[in-house]
């Protein structure tokens, strides 16, 4: 395949537009954590079993599987840069439904606001990472999307320390008052970005037109279909899979933590939930430079069997050790979803928005697992049930290695 330079956005006409979108991204890895600074609170104040609690988590991920599709209609009517603005709003007015929930103390109503929020960020994936690797050659589109996601991943690690600090440390006495000021300044900051995303000179998507070809070759011309591509067949499961996995690491391990034979707070247990999200910062960016260079599919393999070999170490461990091999996982876990996604969509040419909306689709996994997660916790126990974490993982070491190769 040949890339020329001129069928690709300039510098200075994708630079301000780049800005906006990853701070998007650096916006909704931020209240990607935030259920996890409220998980342990909300436990406590709903007095509820590990399987209500996996509802907060598993709501989330629900909306990606009821939205993926219904959104990528839209897109494909509305086009990219007016659903990334139309994402933004819906994000936004779900954080503004914490406040009453958070003045009427009810459950429920914080399980709808997460529901509207994540069928916002719904929106935002299948929009802006296409959008992100359309801007640029092909050859480093999977470090373009492992920085955006890196940036995704500050705001995660971020969370811990600013949401957790004002929410459980600065209104200490009163942490639904917190949450009401805290989601009233988030919903705000999500609709100024709505307007600006609107009012930008935003280049079009060039895999908006479906006749477009990127220039990517794909190997049968009679494939009418992304489904036709055995790359993202395995791919979209084992995405499906893994997210599952991703989705109880990051918002299921705080009962965990605190489960251990260690004296912890709740407010310290966020602060070392954080540190998972400082690895996946580090790893994420780190991601960006080495995938310029590495193979991404050994990459997936090699980090995705290390991240194995630490849950195996937790299962078999207690106290510190078992929490710290659990921390650790955020490093090699960090360029998974960015870089399998990038393997399942390459070369898929005027196929890649129906792929990247069947992908985000399978962020879903991340409903559906950690419900059977929750499940296995309240029968067996929470060490136990991480094999439900296990396999997906051993799974997405195979892709790397072997699965995402193209015929």
């Amino acid at each position: 395949m040949i890339e020329s330079e001129n069928a690709w956005p300039k510098t200075r006409d994708i630079l301000y537009p780049l800005l906006l979108v990853n701070f998007l991204f650096f916006m909704w890895g931020f209240i990607w954590n935030l259920n996890n600074v409220l998980i342990a609170l909300f436990k406590e104040t709903f007095n509820l079993n590990n399987f209500q609690t996996s509802l907060l988590t598993s709501v989330s991920f629900f909306a990606f599987f009821a939205l993926s599709y219904p959104a990528k209609l839209i897109i494909s009517k509305v086009k990219t840069v007016n659903s990334i603005a139309l994402g933004s709003l819906i994000t936004g007015l779900g954080l503004l439904i914490f406040i009453p929930a958070a003045i009427a103390l009810s459950y429920p109503l914080f399980l709808l606001g997460t529901f509207v929020v994540f069928s916002g960020v719904t929106f935002l994936q299948i929009a802006c990472n296409p959008y992100v690797r359309a801007l640029g050659v092909p050859s480093r589109a999977a470090s373009r999307i492992n920085l955006s996601q890196g940036l995704g991943a500050i705001g995660a690690f971020l969370t811990s320390y600013i949401g957790g600090g004002f929410i459980l440390k600065l209104f200490s006495d009163k942490p639904f008052v917190g949450i009401t000021w805290f989601y009233l300044i988030l919903g705000i900051l999500f609709l100024l970005l709505a307007v600006l995303v609107k009012m930008a000179p935003m280049p079009a998507n060039p895999t908006d037109e479906t006749t477009h070809d990127t220039g990517e070759v794909y190997t049968n011309g009679n494939i009418r279909s992304a489904w036709g591509f055995r790359h993202f067949r395995i791919g979209f499961a084992v995405l499906l899979l893994y997210m599952g996995a991703e989705a109880i690491l990051y918002q299921l391990m705080t009962p965990y933590f605190m489960q251990e034979e260690v004296s912890l707070t709740k407010s310290r247990v966020v602060d070392i939930s954080g540190l998972m999200f400082l690895g996946l910062m580090i790893g994420r960016l780190m991601g960006a430079g080495i995938l310029i260079k590495v193979n991404p599919g050994r990459l997936v393999g090699w980090f995705a069997s290390m991240a194995g070999l630490l849950i195996v170490i937790s299962m078999l461990s207690t106290g510190y050790l078992a929490i710290y091999s659990i921390v650790a996982t955020g490093f090699f876990i960090s360029i998974m979803f960015a870089t399998i996604y990038s393997l399942a969509i390459e070369g898929l040419g005027r196929f890649t928005n129906e792929a990247s909306s069947f992908l985000i689709m399978a962020i879903s996994g991340g409903f559906f697992i950690p419900l059977l997660f929750g499940l296995a916790a309240d029968s067996f126990s929470l060490k136990t049930s991480l094999i439900v974490v296990l396999l997906p993982l051993l799974l997405a070491a195979w892709y790397g290695f072997f699965g995402a190769r193209r015929t």
